[in-house]
């Protein structure tokens, strides 16, 4: 979690906090670890919690409430150490669900218009085989036709390609795995979590990290997480 001298961690500053059910809970950031390194802690854990508030509120009313915000270094949220409750669980998939269907439609209704295009020009370039080849004026019109039909294609192939994917990344995206950070288990629920690092996509961006459970791990990559438990118990 955060730099070692004789078995002890040390704050470095707090970063953000919030009240679940009554409870507050602070995010805690360890000297020597990244933001992705973060917990949440309560109040009666934490020494010399009003120095470290009072650093906080300055942070945020000189810098915003994001001060410590870093691209692709974020820090958990606090429902990966709570738990979430099982019907709010049950509208983030259905949300994920909807919006991977909505891109595999657009993706379907593209690749459509860009087979009728295709047809098109295929027909086009058969007449023009066929028909005696007379009229100078006439050829150039339809050489202009098969230009503005390739444009048409080129255009719509690049729209295909210009389908934005989710910034968190997934295997059902189809991204790949780089390597699993660290795992954590959910207090509440007993829930093994594991925390994901994403390989580059196609168009150079790098995914959002992301916490999965572990079912989810076996289900997409169970020889990643078979090499990473393995690799812990050595």
């Amino acid at each position: 979690m955060s730099k070692k001298k004789k078995g002890l961690y040390f704050i470095e500053k707090i970063l953000d906090y919030k009240q679940y059910q009554g409870q507050k809970y602070y995010l805690v950031k360890w000297q020597g670890y990244n933001n992705r390194d973060c917990t949440w802690e309560k109040p009666d854990k934490i020494p010399n919690l009003i120095e470290y508030l009072s650093e906080y509120e300055q942070n945020v009313k000189n810098l915003g409430s994001n001060f410590y915000y870093i691209e692709n270094d974020e820090p958990p949220l606090l429902e990966d150490f709570i738990g979430v409750p099982c019907q709010q669980k049950q509208t983030v998939l259905q949300q994920q669900q909807e919006q991977i269907k909505k891109l595999q439609d657009q993706v379907c209704s593209l690749k459509q218009e860009l087979n009728q295009v295709k047809k098109q020009q295929e027909d086009i370039i058969q007449l023009m085989q066929t028909l005696p080849q007379e009229k100078k004026v006439q050829q150039s019109n339809q050489q202009q036709d098969s230009e503005n039909i390739q444009d048409s294609i080129s255009e719509l192939s690049q729209k295909n390609t210009e389908v934005k994917l989710p910034n968190e990344g997934g295997f059902e995206y189809g991204d790949q795995l780089d390597k699993i950070g660290q795992a954590a288990q959910i207090k509440q629920t007993g829930i093994k979590m594991y925390y994901l690092l994403w390989q580059k996509r196609c168009n150079g961006m790098i995914p959002k990290n992301r916490w999965v459970s572990s079912e989810y791990l076996q289900k997409y990559d169970i020889k990643s997480l078979c090499y990473y438990l393995q690799k812990k118990l050595q």
